[in-house]
Order: C-alpha cells, then sequence, then structure tokens
C-alpha cells in the first residue's frame, strides 16, 4: 500500500517508498511507417542491471540533448495508464506500462509529480543512489508512440510527463529492489510545482530567481529560467511538442459506418473519420491503406482501397482460408460504430501516364485494386479494359460499380467457360498499351510467362497479388546488430516475427508487392518471393513479409 506523501516530516527519513517492479532499457530504432527513431521502446530485464554516472547500461538514446547526465535515469508514475486508456479509448492498447519509455517501472503506484520533489535522493537496492534532477518535457515523439496527435501536449497539459534522475553512485539494480527516500532538500519543489511556472505562471520574476540557480535543478530546466530573467527568452515549444512537417502523424482514428455482403466470401467495408479533415482528396488508382487489427493493435494488415477520399473510404475483404488473422478478423469481429487505427493512403500501383490504352486483369478479389483506376480513367475519358474473371456469377463483387464503366468491363465467368486468354491479349496489344494484373499467384505466373514468350515490354506489365504464399520450413534468423535470436514457424512470417520482438518495420502492401518491408540481410540463403525486390537487390535484401530464410540468416537489424 501506498502511505507516504511530499508533507511527511522530511526528518523521519530514510524512509521506504516503494519497489522496483521492472527494470526497462531499449535501443534506438524508427517508429513504425517513419524514419524518425527514438529510444522510447524498452524492455524490461530479468537479470541486474548495471547503472552509472550516463545511465543504465544498453539504454540507448538518440536526442543529443537527452544523453546529459542529469536525464540518466526515466521514471512515470505507473498509475497515470488507466487515466490515459480511459482519456483516450482508441489508444488504450498502448497505455501499457513502459510505454512512455521510462527505465523503472514501481509496484505500489505511489510516486508521482505531486509528491516527488527536485533534489530527493533514492537508494536503489544495496548501492545506487539517485537524485531527481528535473521534470521530463514532453516532445512529438510521444504522438507517434501513442498514435494520438497532440499527445506531448496533452501530457504536459496533465502534469503526467515523468521526471529524471542522475546518477549519484554506481551500482546494479534489479526487479525487487526498494527504494528508499533519503534526502529531501526541497519538499517545496514538487515536480507539479516546477511545471506550474515551466508552462503556466511564467512570467514570476521571483519564482524565476529562486529556479534559475536552485543548485540540485536540471542544467537545461535552469537555463529555461535563466533566459527569461535575465534575457526576456521565452523558449518557443511548438518544434519539441509538434516536431517538423516530416514528423506528422500516420496513424488516424476511423469509424466502421457500413458493412454490407458482396459475395459469399467478399464484403465491403465503409469507414468514415472520427475527426474528418478540412481537405479530403480524392482516392488515387492503386491505393492502399493499412490497418491496425486485434486485442493489441499488433496485427497490421494493408488493403487496396475500393473508392472514397480521406474522410471517407471503401474497402473489399475476402475471408481466405487460410487468413493469417486480418480478414477473419475484419470478418467475423470488427462490427459497425468500431474504431480502427489506419495509416495514411499510399498508392502502390499507379496508373502509366504514358500509356495510349490500359489494360486491367482481375481475378477474385483482385477487382478490388482497379475500381478507383477505372473511375479516373472514366473521368479522364482514358482508353481503358477491365477484364474480370470470376467463378461463378455469384463470385462477382461490387457490380453496381461495375456497371457504371459499361462496355470497358467484361465478366468472365468459369462456370459458363469463359476463359481469359492472356496471349490473345498481349499478342493484340502494342508497346503504347500498360497491362495490369492482380490476382492469384497462378494469374501473375500466366502473364509473365505470356509476356516473355512474346517478348512483350516487361516495363509495360504491372503485377500486384492480393495473396501470397507466406508458409514454408522454419528458419532461424540472428539479428546482428541488436544481437538476438529469432525463430520463424512454418506457418509465420519473417515481419510478425520482427514486430513480435519489438521491430517497427515498415509495410504496404504485405503480399511482395511494394518492397517496403525489406530488411537488409547480412548472410545466409533467402527463398525471394514477391515482386518488389530487382534482381539485382536481392543479394542484400529480402521482404519480410512473404520470402523465407533457409536454415539461418543473419539480418542487419
Amino acid at each position: 500500500m501506498c502511505s507516504w506523501s511530499v508533507s511527511q516530516d522530511p526528518l523521519s527519513l530514510p524512509r521506504y517508498v516503494d519497489t522496483i517492479l521492472q527494470v526497462r532499457t531499449g535501443k534506438a530504432k524508427a517508429f513504425y511507417g517513419l524514419s524518425t527513431q527514438s529510444g522510447i521502446f524498452k524492455t524490461p530485464h530479468s537479470q541486474p542491471v548495471r547503472v552509472n554516472t550516463i545511465g543504465l547500461e544498453g539504454d540507448e538514446r538518440v536526442y543529443v540533448p537527452h544523453q546529459s547526465p542529469e536525464k540518466a535515469i526515466h521514471q512515470y508514475a505507473s498509475q497515470h495508464y488507466s487515466f490515459w486508456q480511459k482519456e483516450l479509448p482508441q489508444s488504450a492498447h498502448l497505455f501499457v506500462k513502459g510505454g512512455f519509455g521510462e527505465n523503472i517501472v514501481t509496484q505500489n503506484e505511489c510516486m508521482s509529480e505531486e509528491n516527488v520533489c527536485i533534489g530527493d535522493i533514492y537508494r536503489l537496492g544495496k548501492d545506487v543512489e539517485i537524485q531527481v534532477s528535473e521534470p521530463r518535457a514532453p516532445c512529438y515523439k510521444l504522438n507517434h508512440r501513442f498514435q494520438v496527435k497532440d499527445m506531448s501536449k496533452r501530457s504536459q497539459d496533465a502534469n503526467k510527463t515523468g521526471w529524471y534522475y542522475r546518477v549519484l553512485k554506481e551500482g546494479y539494480i534489479e526487479a525487487g529492489d526498494e527504494m528508499v527516500l533519503i534526502e529531501r532538500p526541497h519538499p517545496q519543489w514538487t515536480i507539479i510545482n516546477i511545471q506550474k511556472y515551466l508552462y503556466k505562471e511564467r512570467k514570476n520574476a521571483e519564482v524565476m530567481k529562486e529556479l534559475a540557480y536552485l543548485p540540485k535543478l536540471g542544467e537545461e530546466t535552469r537555463e529555461i529560467f535563466l533566459g527569461r530573467l535575465q534575457r526576456g527568452y521565452f523558449r518557443e515549444d511548438n518544434d519539441r511538442l509538434i516536431g517538423g512537417e516530416e514528423n506528422l502523424l500516420r496513424w488516424s482514428p476511423y469509424r466502421l459506418i457500413e458493412k454490407k455482403t458482396e459475395t459469399p466470401r467478399i464484403s465491403s467495408f465503409v469507414f468514415e473519420a472520427v475527426t474528418p479533415r478540412e481537405q479530403s482528396p480524392k482516392v488515387e488508382p492503386g491505393s492502399h491503406i493499412r490497418v491496425k487489427l486485434g486485442e493489441n493493435g499488433k496485427l497490421v494488415r494493408a488493403y487496396s482501397v475500393v473508392g472514397g477520399d480521406s474522410n471517407r473510404f471503401e474497402l473489399g475483404i475476402a475471408l481466405e482460408p487460410e487468413s493469417r488473422g486480418g480478414s477473419k478478423y475484419l470478418h467475423a469481429e470488427v462490427k459497425v460504430g468500431d474504431v480502427l487505427p489506419f495509416s495514411e493512403m499510399k498508392s502502390d500501383f499507379p496508373l502509366a501516364e504514358d500509356a495510349d490504352n490500359h489494360i486491367m486483369i482481375a481475378g477474385g478479389i483482385g477487382i478490388t485494386a482497379f475500381l478507383a483506376s477505372a473511375h479516373v480513367m472514366k473521368q479522364r475519358k482514358l482508353k481503358y479494359e477491365l477484364l474480370y474473371a470470376v467463378r461463378s456469377a455469384a463470385d462477382v463483387a461490387f457490380a453496381s460499380q461495375l456497371d457504371n464503366f459499361g462496355d470497358n468491363v467484361k465478366v468472365l465467368n468459369g462456370s459458363k467457360g469463359q476463359r481469359l486468354n492472356v496471349l490473345e491479349i498481349l499478342e493484340k496489344a502494342d508497346h503504347c498499351t500498360h497491362i495490369y494484373v492482380c490476382g492469384p499467384e497462378r494469374l501473375l505466373e500466366t502473364v509473365k510467362s505470356a509476356a516473355t514468350s512474346l517478348k512483350f515490354p516487361q516495363s509495360n506489365v504491372h503485377f500486384e497479388a492480393f495473396t501470397a504464399s507466406t508458409s514454408g520450413d522454419p528458419f532461424s534468423v540472428e539479428l546482428e546488430k541488436s544481437e538476438k535470436n529469432l525463430e520463424v514457424k512454418q506457418e509465420e512470417t519473417l515481419l510478425d516475427i520482427l514486430r513480435d520482438a519489438g521491430f517497427d518495420v515498415g509495410s504496404s502492401c504485405e503480399v511482395g508487392n511494394c518492397g517496403t518491408c525489406r530488411v537488409g540481410v547480412r548472410s545466409g540463403r533467402v527463398e525471394h518471393r514477391g515482386t518488389g525486390l530487382l534482381d539485382d537487390e536481392k543479394e542484400g535484401y529480402m521482404l519480410s513479409c512473404v520470402s523465407r530464410g533457409i536454415g539461418r540468416i543473419v539480418l542487419d537489424l
């Protein structure tokens, strides 16, 4: 139980305060879908961790000022996580202990910005002594971490930021060590009081004078008060809280407003932005969008966007017999009214601008890759043809939309003996015709073979698989930089295993088309799958969504 407060007699020290539940460190890595790196992704240790004057051994901090000895250790009040889960339910799965990148997680949830004071000295375990130096100044990386566009500002305004320590005595700490308060020189200067004058009452000259020269307060924070006092300089915090244009948040919440059965296997899903944007560009030809699914949001899948704009769009998703979780979850679990996080839309399968004629070949659910393209070509009055191969009339999805394209669409019904003659199509095509193919692997291979035999220009043929074979023989992975070893089972993908291990590997199509998920290969043999890598790139890279290692491989991660 927690029974201490800042008002207690400071002469009654030393005093037990709490017990360490977790000691956490992490390597620097990029946020999912961004180039921006951070050390916020930390994992708990089961063994003692060495503590020195610059921090915990093995803990990395990207931002140079954060490498200061006065920011050696970060602690966050564990009780705040329940607050954020209620405040921001769309990101509730991310608000778990350790989420703010803290090095210390405590057991009894006693400590907070209201009762931790500047200059407090704590003994951890037998030897280590640390001293509270300053509040954490939250930055834009929290926005990415929790997928909330103003999370850093929310944290600052709520005074739920955590605080830093400097290390006075080095040693080892581990889970189960007691935290004992042994000195409190400034009981009046709680973290929350410092924040009051940092962000709210910023022009109190008397307080600025005291804090600018408070010896136990961290140098960076003292410099802020000194700048105000001596030069009348008030630092602009937007860069810290928001970041540059390249750091804009890539995930936004959308609500399912319509779910409809198109065929026995395919359903359409219409999503609408929870917070609409003032400008909402139309869906571009060949656009994909990623969505986070499942209880913890770790299941990331990409789907073609059928139509709409950035505020309201439609997806068509087939329930795959061997679903890895995505299509099954959307068909069985997601219902109207549910909110899911989606990425920005990205066009990985665009139209060739220099083509005089466009021929689109779709098999099954592959039709979803071409509906937006057909709408654009009709609007631009381009020459195009859409060939749609299905098993039977019952398998025709988005029939009402196809009717809008009139004679430009030809549905080939397999149950009536109608077959796709790829050789005939390519024989009639000239060098100004571009062919687009989306369907099962056998359809892609048929078109590739025909194009090769007819010496049709490879640059004029564009492929996109809607499914890909991802299973195969199990293999082992050594991560050279991280010094980790992983195992990929027969039914698992390397992409999913890397994400489970804490690596935010980017991806878009997740069926081997776009190349976004490629990872560097240092050594070992790879069974390459998909079309996202050029032949010369296969020497040093592999597509983590579909390709598989043979035996044991070493990655540059």
